[in-house]
Order: structure tokens, then C-alpha cells, then sequence
């Protein structure tokens, strides 16, 4: 385990328009906002379908990272993710639980990977001043890109 203490800047309150895809929207509200760490404590919508790292049925290696997706069609739920400065600007590491309507709500979450929104998705973005957040791939990770950041210096 390691941390840091945060230090918070500005409060963003987003909508996203049906049609959006959800991820470029994010992202491209971080940078109307010139936010490269934040995170998203609220994140919450319906969507005509999102894609989400996941598997139909149960895999051989539970431990390992799932290789698979599946997407959920006209759905709810709700989600929640950070922010990360990224070789193109903002990359957005969301996750997401949500329900499908047709399926009485049956519900799936994982790791967003792709999604268009169905109807006004309502996000709110918390910009992280300090640490300055990253993504680098972790070793005890299975090499997944995970957030890090500069760690405090050790008080004397």
C-alpha cells in the first residue's frame, strides 16, 4: 500500500448528451477544464450500450486479467473512475455497474472500455491538484497500467 494525501481543486459538474460515447466525453471535459488528475466520485446514466471488461462465463484463471468484454444494451447504473495525464491528453480509468432493462436489470460491471449514452448522464469531476497522477504498468499488477503518483518526502 502506499498514499498520499490529496490535495483538491476544482468541482466540475458534467452532462453527457445522448449520442456521446463516454469515455471521449470525460476526457474531453477534462481538457475544456484544463484537468489532467481528478477523479469522478459520481457517475451515473443510462446508456443504449456499454462495453465493460468481462467474461459470459466464469474463466479458467479468476486471478488473471480477463481478456474478454462484453457490452450491455440499454442499461443503467452507475459508475466511478480517475483521471490520469496520458500521451493524448486525459485518460479516463472508469468503472462501471449497471443494469439491463431488457434483462430484468440484470447487472453487469467491470471496467468500462466503451459506451454511448442513451439518455443526460450526469458526472461530476473532482480535479486532484497534488499528487499528479499517472499510469504505469505494475509488475504485482500482472503489468496492468495502474495509477501512481510522487511520493511525499518523509517528514525529518
Amino acid at each position: 500500500m502506499f498514499g498520499a494525501e490529496a490535495k483538491t481543486g476544482r468541482t466540475v459538474v458534467a452532462v453527457l448528451e445522448p449520442g456521446d460515447e463516454v469515455l471521449e466525453s470525460l476526457a474531453a471535459a477534462c481538457r475544456r477544464f484544463e484537468i489532467g488528475s481528478a477523479f469522478v466520485p459520481v457517475f451515473l446514466g443510462a446508456f443504449t450500450e456499454l462495453t465493460i471488461i468481462g467474461a459470459e462465463h466464469p474463466p479458467a484463471d479468476e486471478d488473471a486479467p480477463l481478456p474478454e468484454s462484453v457490452t450491455v444494451r440499454n442499461c443503467e447504473g452507475l459508475g466511478s473512475a480517475t483521471v490520469a495525464p496520458g500521451a493524448n491528453g486525459p485518460e479516463v480509468h472508469l468503472h462501471a455497474a449497471v443494469g439491463a432493462k431488457g434483462d430484468s436489470s440484470r447487472a453487469s460491471a467491470g471496467h468500462v472500455l466503451a459506451g454511448t449514452v442513451q439518455y443526460p448522464t450526469e458526472v461530476i469531476i473532482t480535479e486532484v491538484v497534488s499528487p499528479q497522477f499517472a499510469r504505469r504498468p505494475n509488475e504485482r499488477a500482472r503489468g496492468l497500467a495502474t495509477l501512481t503518483f510522487a511520493l511525499p518526502e518523509e517528514p525529518g
